[in-house]
């Protein structure tokens, strides 16, 4: 039986038509910095990719900086706004659910004297945009919130936040790596000043990303050596990276609709088909406001790594919530965040759909999982 593939979340697969873009340009051996018409070629295809990311979140061209991940996009916004902006004042805003790429950086600007407000989130994971704007003190320098979690699929309430903050006249960074090419994101009716991506969360290679930064926003580069992205991120660019993202950016545009309306019925055949095999497993995140594919269970006395590597072992691939803090043995920051207890929160699997999922795929995954904990709870 062909394995089944449910962890999207931390990595879906390559798209065709992202495949067939690296194909084309593989042979194309000329740095897009160089004059040459070798050169010229190459950088044809990083502008159209860069129109490609563009029109995915509805911002300008221009608007696009490449970078190696939604790591690097989320240490470049936080470092280079605060410290282009560090005039208005020295005190940052972030959530308690952020990834750890936000979390860990404003731990280490803490050490050199930046003030950081952490706020809470209502057992759904969710941001009070009240609380957001109670903390908008005219030391703020910039606001950082995620658009969508990736470890409970739970989706902030980006607008109304985004109105709020820009009302103060304050900076505003959104982290949408998880949210990107699953949920309609417009630059162009949300404020926002700066935005991450990252290519692998919606078909695109692993290493590559993008910063989106609103025009007019200064920014100090996070590396520095060379004049590329208009010399605000130097090094030779990633140039088959950027053209897969371009091509999955404009797949992942024209599929938005079709995806939603085949991955949420199929999230919620799921979401009820584990609550009534197991009574007492509970959803994580929000119940409706999450991303179309994302589901979220907590299994109490379940050791989910145990549980994840026996899926593995019967062909199914599901996620530890998020891959950058698996084989921790502990519960997720996110879950503690939420007030989900120590040891429920262990006990904590994501199953995410995507394009390829079908509803055969989760009744298999409905017919193992019970097997599979009985087994696991026994060896304990």
């Amino acid at each position: 039986m062909p394995r089944i593939y449910l962890d999207y979340q931390n990595g879906t697969p390559l798209l065709p038509e992202a495949l067939t873009a690296i194909q084309e340009v593989l042979p194309l051996v000329a740095n897009p910095s160089s004059l040459h018409s070798d050169g010229r070629t190459a950088a044809r295809w990083r502008e159209q990719a860069r129109a490609q990311v563009a029109a995915l979140v509805g911002a300008r061209v221009e608007e696009v900086y490449f970078t190696s991940s939604g790591t690097e996009g989320n240490t470049w916004a936080l470092t280079g706004l605060a410290e282009a902006y560090r005039s208005r004042g020295r005190h940052l805003v972030v959530s308690a659910v952020e990834h750890l790429s936000i979390l860990q950086m404003v731990r280490r600007m803490e050490k050199e004297d930046w003030g950081v407000t952490v706020l809470p989130v209502d057992r759904n994971g969710r941001v009070d945009p009240e609380r957001v704007e109670q903390a908008l003190t005219p030391k703020i320098t910039l606001v950082s919130l995620q658009w969508a979690n990736s470890e409970v699929g739970t989706l902030q309430l980006v607008a109304e936040i985004a109105r709020r903050v820009k009302g103060k006249g304050i900076l505003l960074h959104a982290d949408a790596v998880a949210a990107a090419g699953q949920v309609p994101i417009d630059l162009r009716t949300i404020p926002v000043d700066a935005l991450s991506l990252a290519g692998n969360t919606f078909g695109g290679p692993p290493g590559i990303g993008a910063l989106i930064l609103r025009k007019g926003v200064r920014i100090l580069p996070l590396l520095v050596g060379g004049t590329q992205e208009d010399g605000r991120r130097a090094g030779t660019e990633n140039l088959l990276g950027i053209v897969g993202m371009g091509a999955a950016s404009a797949a992942a545009l024209r599929d938005l609709p079709a995806l939603a309306e085949k991955v949420t019925p199929l999230r919620e055949r799921l979401i009820r088909g584990i609550l009534k095999l197991l009574p007492e497993a509970t959803l994580n995140g929000h119940p409706t406001e999450r991303l179309p594919g994302h589901v979220s269970v907590s299994i109490p006395g379940v050791d989910a790594e145990a549980l994840v590597l026996a899926l593995d072992r019967e062909g199914v691939s599901v996620g530890l919530g998020s891959a950058c803090t698996s084989r921790t043995m502990k519960a997720s920051h996110v879950l503690r965040a939420m007030g989900i207890e120590e040891s429920r929160a262990r006990g904590t699997i994501t199953c995410t759909l995507g394009s390829g999922t079908t509803a055969a795929e989760i009744d298999r995954l409905l017919e193992l999982l019970p097997h599979a904990i009985e087994r696991e709870i026994s060896k304990a």
